[in-house]
């Protein structure tokens, strides 16, 4: 018995030491990703937390110019948009810089594997846009936008924002894979993306969406986890359409597929080098 116990307390140690080693690694690859931030990538930066903010405020100007100042839903346009227009570009950011989180095996740094800087990717592209957000909505707080939820439910907002970080981790993997063998995808998938901002609910309340529209708008789960999103804000938003396991069946298959296709795709062109 005492030498079970023994074994079983050698393996956890061994075990706990393995995660502290990851865990540093993971840390200098987050350092790493910011090093290259600061060298190369600053306007990229800049671009990527502005671009949301220029797409709400591009609504904004045109309803106003047509003289359409009443929102799709509640009392502040700049809110409606602003839960709409962030958290799809969370998905495009993320999704984005997991395709083109590798490295290269040069700059790579000793040990660390794919999955790991993807990670890293994640870890520091999500830190950056989440306060980014969190000061655009503490802005609104600030100005009057937000008095007419009253409180915000953050738990409620928390989840299909995790959602959304899944999500776009399977695909980034996914889009990674594909870029090894066709260069040109990264331009594609930006303009596919882009696109689906006309059916994921961001500018229109899926509920109320023509037939024709609506059916295919309800086949994206982008706008699943925008639905899910406003009903942290406004606690009655229309959202019959919503459907939360469909939205999680999407996750979990493209982060399964994601890492299988990326670790296939790995291995075949370290076999042909």
């Amino acid at each position: 018995m005492t030498a079970l116990l023994g074994d079983w307390f050698r393996g956890l140690s061994g075990w706990l030491a393995a995660l502290v080693n990851w865990r540093r690694m993971v840390w200098l690859a987050m350092c790493q990703v910011m090093l290259n931030f600061s060298r190369r990538n600053r306007l990229g930066l800049v671009w990527a937390l502005v671009e949301p903010l220029v797409a709400v405020m591009l609504m904004y100007a045109i309803r106003g110019m047509l003289r359409m100042r009443v929102p799709n839903y509640g009392e502040s346009l700049f809110l409606f948009y602003a839960t709409g227009f962030l958290p799809f570009y969370l998905f495009l950011r993320l999704s984005t810089r997991i395709r083109i989180a590798r490295m290269g095996q040069a700059k790579t740094l000793p040990g660390l594997s794919s999955l790991d800087e993807y990670i890293a990717n994640i870890l520091v592209n999500v830190t950056i846009y989440i306060t980014m957000m969190v000061v655009v909505f503490l802005g609104m707080w600030w100005i009057g936008d937000i008095d007419e939820v009253g409180f915000i439910d953050i738990s409620v907002c928390a989840v299909p924002i995790l959602l959304l970080i899944g999500l776009a981790m399977g695909i980034g993997m996914l889009n990674a894979a594909i870029s090894r063998y066709i260069p040109l995808w990264g331009i594609f998938y930006a303009l596919a993306t882009r696109g689906l901002v006309f059916l994921s609910g961001v500018m229109q309340i899926v509920d109320l969406q023509p037939l024709n529209l609506r059916q295919y708008s309800i086949l994206n789960p982008l706008s699943h986890a925008i639905e899910w999103f406003r009903l942290g804000i406004w606690e009655r938003y229309p959202h019959n359409s919503l459907d939360e396991s469909y939205l999680i069946t999407w996750v979990v298959v493209c982060l399964f597929l994601g890492m299988v296709v990326d670790r296939a795709s790995l291995r075949t062109q370290a076999k042909v080098r």
